[in-house]
């Protein structure tokens, strides 16, 4: 609100009396706000001998906007300012009688609340009467226990941060990045899964919108500010129950001003590890042909349209990048163009009143050429197929708002779409045939499946605050709606389609071979769904000043969401999900030194998009068991004209594992509930010499309910029969979506007597183990400024992540499809798979900031060092134990169709979830160096930043499959490459950047 007074407030305050009282410009600790990123500004102010002064008016200057902010203490000497937009002002505190204290160049930072105390001196008296005048920022925010890290663009500018939001978010203390390949740009906050996370941009929802893995690619030069908040996140943010990461974009301000960025990380510069074989001496992991070289141009410009009031902010950002690689049976060459760019408006229409509108493009084409390859010889030879484009990204459109209506009530709202378009187009039509006996390709294939990909969000939220003495009243409602829009097949044209696969028969397999016995399997799978994802939320919180040293954050979340199939049905509709979040802070010494302060928070999770697709869609699934036909003279099979490998007669009839069945009652259990999570915290902050906080925080989560797809085939098989109806589906297999170790309904005409038969399942004939996820940590941190010229954060983390679940994806087999994974397929699947789960980590170590070396040069550092992820053992389940014992529902032991999958060792002992040891400590240290001078009246800086200094290639993922099959008594022998690293740290590289503006 501009130019206007008499706010209503919130919170007592201590009297500066209390406190040693200094002119210095601290941060405060991250406290949640609204979710469009804009600050609130608070605080007491007191006289000389600390009695509160009531009608104090404090001025806000936004330096560069020349917006003025103004509000009068109440009665108490209390202010509250909310809606604040981040940036940099100058702050005056004054009133008729007394000197002014004024605040020169202070930040307003995103998710943290400004604490400004002022003590004013009456005017005439005795200056040697008053120890100190003036004000004080405090570092500890008395009214919230929300826990995280912010971060504006000049911190990161000055340290070897790479852009993206994973590369902040592990900066924050309990957050690590998860193996495997197809987790990159997402974390995993406080032990729950990579695709558990929220992602905001001023004030949109830009997570990745099918899977939840991480966010959507933005324009990082256009980012002002990034808040990451790792724990009791107030109720205004839902979905998720990992963490939030929170950013506001630049905009303009009265002063023109133009800038550019050349970024260049140069392949001649990039460091590669060594290749890895396997022990047939079949490359696994091949970089001798690796080749990265990135180029990146950034120019913006801002100002004001109308002085004071209108105002503008441009970034164009083209970037690309040239790519190289090989397998064992191909090579590939990617060129890739990126043209981003963003565009913010910001009109200041009076003096309570704004809005703001903002757009960006992030689509990304591509041309990937294929090339036959030897590895054997490591020569590339010619082109197969044609040139094939691809594209994916696309766009966000928002309009923000914010305003007061009265002197005490506020209000922000955010209405947007974002658009995401992935596809592909294959060079050829050679499909995918892999020997999995030894490990190699045998096709030199493009790609190896073919998909076209659209999703759209629109949302819409509103924000309502209401300032009154005692209580700092929130409440509000967001909106979204998510088009799914999906096709895929795989390679191939007719009898070739599909992944082919040679393999090795086990005992009592299900292909049809005899125990030993090599064949060839077909598998082919199409998908199709236009369907929809809806939720709807409100919240309501309350943040109430009890007494002068204790407040109490009290909130609820309420929430809903709908899943739907192709022709408008719902498979999936939750609602009454009731989320309380409630924080108590107690101001220890009654001065804002010191806090202690706990919580308590319940967080849902919604199916996944990628739900539509894997459960909810026309999907049809297939598989064909063959004989060997003709081979060379490797014993591999011939591949034909059409790319398919040689085959004799069919082993056994098709096996059918979908045919396409959308009906709601059939693929989800009519009774099912919301996943979610239980956090409690428990924690100390104080400030530390004069300019630093120390800290400790014990956090509990506790995974309450999960949602899983299981084949509840072999039980319902059992159950039909003993009810008298005749399956006449044929189906396969019911992948049906449900509550863990809860009773699955099912509702479908399975005899076809045009009568819908309503089936119950209960826990005792499923017998499925209940999801179970829990993290145990203990936080210490000590950051702030250690002197003029040397900035810290710095972190250490005991934790412990145990259960059964990692959560909606599952890092330990790579399987990147929320919802979807091989955890509760099968009972079997299950036995022995409680233990320490892969997002277990028991020690971090992490220490980030900037050194002054001189007045131009900066020194810049990142390390991390952080203890490696349980190991299993991986095999087959053994007949006639476990959940595959004689009288069991799963005695039929139909996890065998996923080989390798359960937790025994070579020889079927059980061998539970993480018992056998741990991969190795990861440790990574990033270095930058910056030269900042000033040049024809602008700012010149260079930069230059070494990634993974010391070149450590510490393995983050290894095959953990610890048999294979053999011709013996159980048709199970060691695997050779148990053990062989499948995953590994980023070889070092070097980016060089030039900046210039003015």
């Amino acid at each position: 609100m501009l130019e206007t007074s008499n706010r209503a407030l919130i919170g007592a305050r201590k009297s500066l009396a209390a406190i040693a009282v200094s002119s210095a410009l601290l941060l405060a600790v991250p406290q949640a706000m609204a979710v469009d990123g804009s600050s609130i500004v608070k605080g007491q102010v007191v006289s000389g001998n600390g009695a509160a002064i009531a009608d104090a008016t404090i001025t806000l200057r936004h330096k560069t906007k020349g917006l003025v902010y103004k509000i009068s203490t109440n009665d108490k000497g209390e202010y509250l300012l909310r809606n604040v937009p981040v940036g940099e002002y100058d702050i005056e505190i004054s009133k008729d009688g007394f000197e002014a204290s004024h605040e020169a160049s202070v930040q307003v930072v995103i998710g943290q609340a400004l604490i400004l105390d002022g003590q004013l001196l009456a005017s005439g008296a005795n200056m040697e009467r008053i120890a100190v005048t003036g004000s004080v920022i405090r570092r500890v925010d008395m009214a919230s226990s929300t826990s995280g890290v912010s971060f504006s663009q000049e911190d990161l500018q000055t340290m070897p941060v790479n852009s993206g939001f994973e590369s902040i978010a592990l900066l924050a203390p309990g957050t690590a990045a998860p193996g495997g390949s197809s987790f990159k740009g997402a974390s995993s906050f406080g032990g729950a899964s990579s695709a558990e996370n929220g992602y905001y941009f001023n004030g949109m929802n830009v997570t990745s919108i099918r899977t939840g893995l991480g966010s959507i690619a933005l324009p990082w030069e256009a980012i002002s500010q990034t808040q990451v908040m790792t724990g009791a996140v107030s109720p205004e943010f839902g979905g998720a129950m990992g963490g939030i990461v929170n950013a506001v974009s630049k905009s303009g301000e009265n002063e023109f001003k133009f800038g550019t960025q050349v970024r260049w990380d140069p392949d001649s510069m990039r460091a590669n590890h060594d290749s890895i074989f396997n022990s047939d001496g079949i490359v696994s992991t091949n970089t001798r042909q690796d080749g990265y070289d990135f180029r990146e141009l950034q120019l913006w410009a801002s100002g004001a349209i109308v002085e004071d009031k209108l105002f503008y902010y441009g970034l164009f950002n083209p970037r690309r990048d040239d790519s190289d690689w090989a397998g064992q049976s191909t090579a590939g060459h990617r060129d890739r163009q990126e043209d981003r760019w963003f565009a913010k408006l910001d009109w200041y229409i009076s003096q309570d009143h704004s809005i703001g509108l903002s757009a960006l493009n992030n689509k990304r084409t591509y041309d990937k050429q294929t090339f036959a390859y030897d590895f054997e010889s490591n020569s590339v030879g010619a082109p197969i197929g044609v040139k094939a484009p691809g594209r994916d990204g696309g766009k966000v459109y928002s309009i923000n708002y914010n305003g007061y209506f009265s002197d005490n009530f506020s209000v922000s709202a955010v209405v947007g779409r974002t658009q995401e378009n992935i596809d592909n187009v294959v060079a050829s039509a050679n499909p995918s045939v892999y020997d999995n006996r030894n490990g190699e390709y045998l096709s030199q294939h493009t790609d190896s499946s073919i998909s076209e990909q659209e999703f759209t969000r629109d949302q819409a939220r509103v924000d309502f605050n209401w300032d009154l003495e005692q209580h700092s009243l929130q409440f509000g409602i967001d909106y979204t709606k998510v088009l799914v829009d999906y096709t895929s097949a795989q390679n191939g044209i007719g009898d070739a389609q599909g992944w082919w696969s040679v393999k090795t028969a086990g005992a009592n397999s299900v292909s049809g071979a005899a125990n030993g016995e090599d064949y060839i399997e077909r598998r082919v799978r199409t998908r199709y769904t236009d369907s929809e994802v809806s939720s709807l939320a409100f919240y309501a919180s309350d943040s109430w000043q009890v007494t002068d040293q204790l407040v109490l954050n009290l909130g609820l979340r309420y929430s809903g969401f709908e899943n739907t199939v192709s022709d408008g049905r719902a498979y999936v509709s939750i609602d009454n999900q009731i989320a309380p979040r409630v924080q108590a802070v107690y101001d220890l010494h009654g001065d804002g030194s010191a806090k202690l302060f706990a919580s308590y928070g319940r967080y849902f999770q919604p199916v996944s998009a990628n739900m539509n697709i894997t459960q909810g869609s026309s999907s049809i699934e297939w598989f064909e068991y063959f004989e060997l036909d003709q081979l060379d003279a490797d014993g591999q099979p011939v591949l034909l004209a059409d790319g398919s490998p040689s085959r004799g007669a069919m082993l056994r009839e098709r096996y059918w594992r979908q045919r396409g069945i959308t009906e709601p009652g059939l693929i989800a259990s009519s009774n099912l509930k919301p996943m979610y999570s239980d956090e409690f915290t428990l924690g100390y902050q104080q400030e530390l010499f004069d300019s630093m906080t120390g800290g400790v925080r014990f956090i509990y989560r506790d995974l309450g309910r999960s949602l899983e797809d299981t084949d509840v085939g072999p039980v319902l098989a059992k159950k039909l029969a003993e009810l008298g109806i005749e399956d006449n589906v044929g189906q396969g297999s019911y992948y049906v979506l449900n509550n863990p170790g809860e009773a699955i309904t099912l509702s479908y005409d399975f005899d076809g007597d045009g009568q819908v038969d309503n089936v119950t399942l209960s826990q005792d004939e499923l017998q499925l183990p209940k999801a179970s996820r829990r993290y145990l940590a203990m936080e210490f941190t000590l950051d702030g400024r250690v002197n003029e010229d040397l900035t810290i954060n710095s972190s250490y983390t005991w934790s412990h992540s145990y259960g059964n679940t990692e959560g909606l994806v599952k890092t330990d087999n790579d399987q990147a499809d929320p919802g979807w994974t091989t955890s509760y397929d099968y009972a079997d699947l299950m036995d022995h798979g409680y233990g320490n789960l892969p997002n277990d980590h028991r020690h971090a170590f992490k220490v980030s900031g900037a050194y002054q070396l001189t007045d131009a040069l900066t020194l810049g550092l990142v390390a991390r060092a952080t203890s490696g992820r349980p190991q299993n053992y991986f095999s087959q389940h053994p007949e006639g134990v476990d959940s595959c014992a004689a009288g069991s529902p799963w005695e039929d032991c139909i996890s065998r169709y996923y080989d390798q999958a359960s937790h025994y060792d070579e020889n079927s002992n059980p061998a539970p979830r993480g018992s056998v040891g741990t991969l190795p400590w990861v440790t990574s240290v990033d270095l930058s160096l910056s030269y900042s001078t000033e040049l024809f009246g602008g700012d010149l800086t260079l930069k230059g930043t070494v990634y993974n200094l010391l070149n450590s290639d510490a393995a983050t993922d290894i095959n953990e499959e610890r048999s294979r099959y053999a011709d013996t008594a159980n048709g199970l022998e060691l695997n050779p490459d148990y053990g062989m690293v499948t995953g590994r740290q980023e070889a070092r590289y070097l980016s060089l950047i030039a900046r210039y503006e003015f």
